[in-house]
């Protein structure tokens, strides 16, 4: 059902802030609020240095203490609970429950709308490990995208690639590879060697590449995220949380779908050495779709996961911090799947740019202005949610005058369940609509003064 109601310009701004509508706001409470707009720990710890071996690699036999490669959250970052509202927490009234996931931090996305789903300890940092690649994968995939590299593009491998400890592809120092391989080397293997390769031949060094990924870190809105290495290895002030990879994987699968293919890869062959990926959920889970796996002593076992249902327009990227093993990490990310898939569905109830209202201009060249969204309205909904039981309201500014530019905001969408508001949405000029001439202007004016003389006596 649609009400439409006009409201003048300062009514239709009072609505916006007396509205029930919730939003995630800062607040004294510092385990429970979002980190402050402009704080970002990726800027906060610029002296992080990754400890180094005598051939310059990143040394694997260092001992880094947690709190060290995880320092506590100042109270501006937010507490471990500060993440937008979830979809458990607003639909309470339709009987939802959160998901019984084992560990230590999870969260549950819809890719497309980046709606959350489910969430525990969501900010809280942790250690990312190999997810750590991902970053370096999104900016590779920039890079390719820009064609300012390419998949066949040649690369020679650093003896500093070579010298790096853990995972590894088992390349040679010198010997040339392929972009295409060393992508699979990293993702499938979760390859350090690859990781450092494609590191230095993008930035020319490995403490460049850092920065690069910490820059885009603050584009991409991830608050507690901060790198000191490429690949993940323990080194100091180098952390994430569940929501912010969440946000990582989301744009991975939104930003460069060309490329995604790459994640779903079960086994990778180099140099006559087979092996399979380190994500088993790709082999125990018909809807996995891929992402990466990390693990360390003290963060425990990772996954950034995706999948998809055939015919099912939801796509949901899963993440889950801390279990005990890789089976038990792939275990966990079903189950969450699983719980997403079953108790919850993804509608459009409304197209980018099409007309919902059209209402008069005054003093226009033309008479009238087309009103809509400039972007589809996708809502995730529990499926035991009734649609019909869905109302939509629009309050549309009252004395619209010309001019009029496409895109200008004119009013504000709002969709209830049972009174509750569950989503709101700015109304937008769907045409521009050009200032008419002298006579039509002042004709508008005289026009306009006794339809509003008029309305106020309730004429």
């Amino acid at each position: 059902m649609t009400i439409i109601k006009q409201l003048s310009l300062a009514a239709t701004i009072a609505a916006l802030f007396t509205s029930s509508t919730v939003f995630a706001t800062p607040s004294n409470d510092a385990t429970n609020t979002m980190p402050n707009s402009d704080y970002f720990a990726a800027t906060q710890y610029k002296e992080a240095q990754a400890p180094l071996n005598s051939f310059g690699a990143i040394d694997v036999k260092t001992s880094i203490p947690e709190n060290i490669q995880v320092p506590s959250a100042p109270v501006e970052a937010g507490g471990n609970n500060g993440i937008p509202e979830t979809l458990v927490q607003k639909w309470t009234q339709a009987g939802v429950f959160s998901p019984q996931v084992e560990a230590r931090a999870f969260i549950l996305m819809d890719a497309k709308t980046g709606q959350i789903i489910a969430a525990n300890d969501a900010n809280m940092r942790m250690a990312p490990a190999s997810t750590t690649k991902l970053m370096l994968m999104y900016i590779v995939e920039q890079k390719l995208a820009a064609g300012v590299i390419s998949l066949d593009s040649k690369v020679q491998v650093p003896e500093v690639a070579w010298r790096t400890g853990g995972s590894r592809m088992f390349l040679k120092p010198g010997s040339f590879v392929s972009v295409k391989d060393l992508i699979s080397g990293m993702l499938v293997e979760s390859g350090n060697d690859a990781a450092v390769t494609l590191a230095n031949y993008i930035a020319g060094s490995q403490s460049s590449f850092v920065s690069m990924m910490n820059a885009i870190a603050v584009k991409l809105g991830m608050h507690n995220t901060h790198f000191t290495t490429v690949m993940g290895l323990p080194a100091p002030a180098h952390f994430s949380t569940a929501y912010d990879l969440g946000l990582l994987g989301q744009h991975i699968m939104n930003d460069y779908p060309q490329y995604f293919h790459f994640f779903s890869q079960k086994y990778f062959e180099y140099n006559h050495i087979r092996q399979p990926n380190f994500n088993r959920l790709l082999f125990t889970y018909q809807y996995a779709t891929g992402m990466k796996t990390g693990s360390t002593e003290a963060a425990g076992y990772s996954l950034v996961s995706s999948a998809e249902i055939p015919n099912n327009p939801m796509k949901l990227v899963g993440v889950v911090l801390g279990t005990k093993s890789l089976n038990d990490v792939a275990a966990q990310s079903k189950a969450l799947f699983n719980y997403g898939f079953h108790f919850f569905k993804q509608d459009t109830l409304y197209s980018a740019n099409s007309k919902l209202s059209e209402q008069k201009v005054w003093g226009g060249q033309q008479n009238t202005v087309s009103i809509g969204l400039e972007k589809s309205l996708t809502m995730v909904l529990p499926s035991s949610v009734d649609e019909k039981g869905l109302v939509t309201t629009l309050q549309i500014e009252r004395d619209i005058k010309a001019p009029v530019d496409k895109g200008e905001k004119l009013g504000e969408m709002t969709v209830t369940y049972k009174d509750k508001v569950i989503q709101s949405k700015p109304l937008v000029a769907l045409n521009s609509v050009q200032q008419g001439g002298w006579f039509t202007r002042t004709w508008a004016s005289i026009s306009l003064y006794f339809h509003n003389l008029l309305a106020s006596y309730g004429l």
